[in-house]
């Protein structure tokens, strides 16, 4: 693939005859199979980015289109967090930025797992921008990393969802929390 946008651009070079810099080359990682490609991948690329919405799809073996197995499908899932937190620390390793897309960047649970994992960048729709940044902007990167480093070791991914929204209703962003999650005062 790497040779067609080469041979592309000698060709609009030539033909046009104007000078055009090589853009940036990346890699959507979104299938499991990547994770294990990474430093092969690392020598052709200038980043990494992960669809969260599929590679989680795939990493569980869940349609999350198919109502009858829709239910399995968890960004929370223990085996997606680590994950991401697998490509994240093989990407820096590799000297490559990478960021994620996807329903995990714009969600604020998850968006503070995605900033102590040390993602880049993170892409989402515009309607989830003013959600996430005041997130982020009241999180500590310290509190984020301790969340991560105790939600790494969970096992269930209903207990790691209610782990994170509590922790945003006692910061008092209960309003960034999606659930009926209610707790006691105090």
């Amino acid at each position: 693939a790497l040779y067609l946008l080469y041979r592309s651009l000698a060709e609009v070079q030539e033909e046009e005859q104007v000078k055009i810099a090589m853009p940036k080359v990346g890699v959507m990682i979104e299938v499991p199979s990547i994770l294990l490609q990474m430093r092969d991948l690392a020598e052709l690329v200038d980043f990494f980015s992960v669809g969260s919405n599929d590679l989680t799809q795939y990493l569980l073996a869940v349609d999350r289109n198919n109502p009858r197995v829709a239910g399995l499908y968890s960004s929370y899932h223990p085996a997606v967090l680590r994950a991401l937190n697998f490509l994240v620390r093989e990407a820096h390793h590799l000297n490559k930025p990478i960021s994620i897309c996807g329903e995990m960047a714009g969600e604020p649970t998850t968006a503070i797992l995605m900033m102590a994992m040390g993602f880049n960048v993170l892409s989402m729709s515009s309607s989830n921008i003013l959600r996430i940044r005041k997130t982020l902007s009241h999180v500590p990167l310290a509190d984020a990393k301790s969340l991560l480093h105790e939600v790494l070791k969970m096992d269930s991914a209903p207990v790691i969802k209610s782990w994170l929204e509590h922790y945003l209703i006692k910061q008092g962003l209960g309003d960034m929390v999606k659930s009926n999650l209610a707790l006691p005062n105090g």
